[in-house]
């Protein structure tokens, strides 16, 4: 988006709210203007446009570039999922599933949410589920999902929503620093990565054999869809 597009967006939003006191400042709504500009470089005018009207459409109060880069978060990134609406996708699987899941969580659920769910372990996760049926406390499997799930849905959503250009200064930045452990923890989980096909090797048994005993049926219509 330009200059000349966020002055457009910008002239909707001052119609919109024309009791604002902040927009009645010709300055204020120049140097608005020039913030818009600058914040959604990196965006279509398009979909900002889209984002201003759902706005104002929901919203009493203008909004703020956060407000907005949020909204363009879930027409840009939809695979991105909000904790509640994780965990529903993940109550389901366990329902549907049971104990056994021999299918691949990464074909079954998000990529950030299947990684979750692999952090805590699938017989983690269903014992906890199933606790309530003997004697336990339920909803300690929404617990530990959540607990597990939500920090890591705020990263991603914080990296996500700022500027691409934004993000690219930081890393470089980061990068010429010394390691403080990020390839510490890119190695762990390669190393988790290696030890699983490790286990494939010598057992035999993969994540596809598993799934096509599952259900060999499931393994062919997905295998079409790729």
């Amino acid at each position: 988006m330009n200059k000349k597009d966020a002055a457009q967006l910008v002239a909707i939003v001052v119609t919109a709210y024309p009791n604002f006191d902040k927009f009645k400042d010709a300055e204020s709504v120049k140097a608005t203007v020039s913030l818009w500009a600058m914040m959604f470089a990196d965006v279509d005018a398009a979909l900002v446009a889209l984002a201003v009207k759902k706005h104002i459409a929901t919203s009493k109060w203008p909004p703020s570039v956060a407000e907005l880069r949020e909204i363009l978060l879930e027409i840009a990134h939809p695979d991105l999922i909000e904790p509640d609406k994780a965990w529903l996708a993940v109550s389901d699987l366990l329902y549907s599933a049971g104990e056994y899941n021999h299918g691949d969580l990464y074909r079954q659920l998000p990529p950030l949410v299947a990684r979750a769910v692999e952090a805590i372990g699938w017989g983690n996760l269903w014992e906890m589920h199933r606790s309530y049926c003997v004697g336990g406390k339920p909803g300690m499997d929404r617990v530990a999902f959540m607990q597990q799930y939500t920090p890591m849905y705020e990263r991603e959503k914080a990296r996500d929503m700022t500027p691409a250009d934004l993000t690219a200064m930081i890393d470089a930045a980061a990068a010429a620093l010394p390691d403080k452990g990020q390839k510490l923890l890119a190695d762990r989980e390669q190393g988790r990565r290696d030890k699983e096909r490790e286990y494939e090797a010598i057992t035999g048994w993969s994540r596809r054999t598993m799934l096509e005993a599952a259900d060999p049926l499931a393994l062919e219509a997905g295998a079409g869809k790729e």
